[in-house]
């Protein structure tokens, strides 16, 4: 029974990290063409082959013509089916082949803005009717002067619902790290990690749908009324008052309508769009209406029974079904001509809302990473080699068991780039933040069974017992500490926006795989070792033998410590105000300059912190116009005296002057500046905050539900502790708030909080073996106890961080120095604050223990 336990457990982990590892695969983009010559079902099809050479011939006739949109013209001008060539099944048409083959050759993990670069679209926002009226009648405006002075005013609150809404729009391709900021006083700038020339276009496409959804009645004489009507000589038919004419797909005169110009209901009460298969097969887009919208769904359709609404999307009609009864269910359907991906589109489209402005494209760039080629290569550098000091000790350490705990950290990596490719995340310095953090839980999880282990051997047991018995005792805190980081994650996830929800998804992942890795496949080996090689022990080193600090007899001077220093802390922050935020949040010049050869981003960085410690840098090129090289510069002067003011002109002239002097291959010309507000949007900022409190308060619940409530008190206390003071002496060095510093907070309350449960999950498991024992010496025994675990946790991350914080260059240098700041304060206040808190708490309520 053992060994086919023992074998069944071994296909199934096999099976898991086989199915991610492959999961991880292209890394790399691959040649759309051959990936389509791939996809046929006879490699030598001489149609395909012809489709293939025609669409290359497209592409050079029209350069910015990408491979899909060449191939599906030339599938279409050759009126030839693609679904019959290919291998696979679910393709409506040519565009659902085209997609497959798009999905197939990109690469398994998108990287994101900072690290690989991608596209920027410059956006200008024009105001449909709809919204000039709106601006009239909320201002009182008669004219078209007193329209325009009142967008003018309202402009700004209008365009911040547009980049939210182009936020979610992106969201639902996936993509949770894109930068959306205002451009100039009519535009915004969207930058997304898109590289690949279909992407851009699809996206493109995507961005360009205003998805405003309208149900209008049709003429009930339309078909008679119609009779004569001649597309071709559409300027000859005058249509009824109140009415205009839209043809429907299929071009015939019985699909052409006379459809209401007044709607009956709009899209705004749409709460859920899902693409759909009738019985035919055919693509429809569901809808699902709100309480508002479905009442009165159910009041147009009873009151107009035997007349057709038509259902109109941007302008288009797609359909003009007759109205049988009543519909009060709540629902409705668009049919239409859709493909999969495009029906796919449009409903995340009508999900996310509909804009209230034309959206036109005025440029199109390229963007370079904006840690720039040389950070993202010293972080890589320095990644690896924190991750080969990580390995020496760890096996330095604790010998066989230290050498099991790298395979499963090596693993662990495979595991968490495997499930970001097949769920589609994109790899930021956010996600990477999130990526860091599980590998020190995976550590710390390694490390506190191997302690385990220690005691049970210390004990007397023999290995295999040991063994059982560490894996045993320690799940508990392996699980609450994963668990309520989890919880925090997912919170942050679902609510969170931007960067915030980037960091979730990969600590999400990242967090299941380690305790995959750390439960199961560790055990596992043991297990083979045990059975196959006989081992009768585990060497370890230790860093205590038997401590015995009197932790609780000194929480008084600790808690003088913390009250000094979070009040030092909250006096900094209220002292720097405004200034101590970065330009992510603040905003700052924009100044875009033609170069003549470009410098590493890292270099001119140096030269330009003295302004702005956190000025951001990007180069960009628009193959398609004639100044297709731009250096870009976001920078704020932080040594202007405050009340001081200073034109963006006048700050470009000094840094252009600057840089060329220090440069003079760089030869910045044509410089053009704006004034432009932060990365991160109000919206985006108040849905992070409420995210972010969300999930302490759902932390609070788990600890509060897994322990006591004094525990979860505890826990929240000390990771607010935290967070004050390494905030604090961060912005006393000099640093500013930017968004990879707020994904470092993140971070720390992660770790805080595991530490924390370690400890917790001990006290918890003391109290009960010594019930007659005064509280504070249960508390000293099992601080002392797991100590030599959290010193070795903590040295083995802050290790990593200060090897990333030397030589990973100067873009990551805030985030890896709030990390180290993070883990010392976290590991002195889960021993010396969180859990004297809870004697206090318990001698107050005059619990005995």
């Amino acid at each position: 029974m053992g060994e086919r336990y023992l074998k069944l457990r071994t296909v199934v982990i096999v099976a898991v990290i086989a199915v991610f590892a492959f999961s991880m695969f292209p890394l790399t983009p691959r040649d759309f063409f051959e990936t389509f010559r791939r996809s046929l079902k006879r490699a030598d099809d001489p149609a395909a082959a012809k489709l293939v050479e025609d669409a290359r011939l497209r592409q050079q006739a029209e350069p910015g013509l990408n491979p899909a949109a060449a191939l599906l013209e030339a599938a279409e001008a050759a009126r030839i089916e693609l679904s019959p060539l290919v291998k696979g099944g679910d393709m409506a048409g040519n565009a659902d082949v085209i997609a497959k083959v798009r999905k197939e050759a990109a690469s398994s993990i998108r990287p994101g803005l900072d690290l690989n670069g991608g596209v920027e679209f410059i956006l200008e926002l024009v105001p449909d009717d709809d919204l000039l009226g709106k601006f009239a009648k909320e201002g009182g405006a008669k004219d078209r002067a007193g329209m325009e002075k009142q967008m003018s005013a309202e402009f700004d609150r209008y365009r911040e619902q547009a980049i939210e809404t182009l936020r979610r729009r992106l969201e639902t391709q996936n993509i949770f790290e894109s930068e959306i900021t205002p451009y100039g006083s009519r535009s915004v700038s969207l930058k997304a990690p898109i590289v690949s020339r279909d992407e851009k276009d699809k996206l493109l496409k995507l961005i360009k749908m205003s998805c405003k959804l309208s149900f209008r009645l049709v003429h009930p004489q339309s078909e008679e009324l119609l009779k004569d009507y001649d597309p071709a000589d559409s300027a000859a038919f005058l249509p009824p008052p109140g009415y205009e004419v839209l043809s429907a797909s299929g071009g015939d005169r019985g699909y052409h309508y006379l459809v209401a110009k007044r709607p009956e209901m709009d899209g705004r009460s749409v709460a859920r769009a899902m693409p759909v298969r009738d019985q035919f097969g055919q693509t429809k887009i569901s809808l699902e209406f709100n309480s508002a919208g479905a009442e009165r769904f159910g009041e147009v359709t009873g009151k107009n029974l035997g007349r057709q609404l038509a259902i109109v999307l941007d302008g288009k009609l797609y359909c003009a079904p007759v109205i049988q009864s009543a519909i009060t269910g709540g629902s409705a359907e668009i049919s239409g001509r859709f493909s999969n991906e495009e029906a796919k589109d449009i409903a995340d489209a009508l999900t996310s809302g509909s804009f209230p402005f034309r959206i036109k494209v005025t440029a199109v760039y390229d963007t370079a990473p904006s840690l720039g080629a040389d950070n993202v290569r010293n972080g890589i550098i320095a990644g690896a080699l924190a991750m080969v000091l990580l390995t020496v000790f760890m096996c330095v350490y604790y010998f066989r068991a230290g050498v099991i705990a790298c395979l499963a950290l090596a693993v662990n990596v495979v595991l968490i780039l495997g499930a970001m490719a097949a769920f589609g995340a994109t790899m930021t310095m956010p996600g990477i933040a999130g990526v860091i953090l599980t590998l020190g839980m995976a550590v710390d999880a390694n490390v506190l069974i191997f302690e385990r282990i220690r005691e049970e051997l210390n004990g007397g047991k023999s290995l295999a017992a040991a063994i059982d018995l560490g894996y045993e005792k320690a799940f508990s805190a392996v699980l609450d500490g994963n668990l309520t980081t989890l919880l925090c994650a997912l919170i942050l996830m679902m609510l969170g926006s931007g960067p915030v929800k980037g960091f979730a998804v990969s600590l999400s992942i990242g967090l299941i795989a380690s305790l995959f890795t750390a439960v199961c496949m560790t055990r596992l080996i043991f297990d083979y070792m045990l059975r196959f090689f006989h081992w009768k022990t585990l060497k370890m080193c230790h860093v205590f033998t038997q401590p015995a600090f009197n932790f609780i007899g000194n929480r008084k001077w600790a808690f003088l410590l913390s009250g000094l220093l979070i009040a030092g802390s909250l006096a900094v922050l209220a002292f720097k105000g405004e200034r101590m935020f970065g330009v992510d949040f603040t905003g700052g010049t924009r100044i875009s300059c033609s170069y003549a050869e470009a410098v590493s981003t890292g270099e001119l960085e140096k030269v330009l912190r003295p302004i702005d410690p956190n000025v951001r840098l990007n180069y960009k090129s628009n193959n398609s116009a004639g100044d297709n090289r731009k250096l870009e510069i976001l920078i704020r002067d932080r040594n202007r005296p405050a009340g001081q003011e200073e034109s963006a002109y006048a700050l470009s002239d000094r840094v252009i002057k600057l840089l060329n002097s220090e440069f003079p291959q760089l030869r910045l010309s044509d410089g053009s500046e704006s004034t432009v507000g932060g990365l991160v949007g109000l919206e985006t900022a108040r849905a992070s905050a409420w995210a972010i409190v969300l999930a302490l308060l759902g932390m609070s619940v788990y600890v509060a539900i897994r322990y006591e409530v004094s525990f979860a008190a505890a826990g929240i206390l000390a990771l607010v502790h935290d967070v004050i003071i390494a905030l604090g002496i961060f912005i006393l060095m000099g640093r500013e708030l930017s968004l990879p510093v707020v994904a470092a907070l993140l971070t720390i309350i992660g770790y805080s909080i595991n530490d924390t449960i370690v400890i917790f999950d001990r006290i918890r498991e003391d109290a009960k073996l010594f019930p007659g024992k005064p509280f504070g010496e249960v508390i000293n025994y099992a601080i002392n106890r797991t100590l030599s675990r959290t010193i070795l946790t903590s040295a083995t991350t802050f290790l990593v961080v200060a090897v990333m914080f030397c030589f990973g260059g100067i873009v990551i240098n805030d985030f890896m120095l709030v990390m180290m700041l993070g883990i010392v304060i976290g590991t002195y206040s889960s021993i010396f604050i969180a859990s004297p808190i809870v004697m206090s708490w318990h001698r107050k309520i005059g619990v005995n223990h």
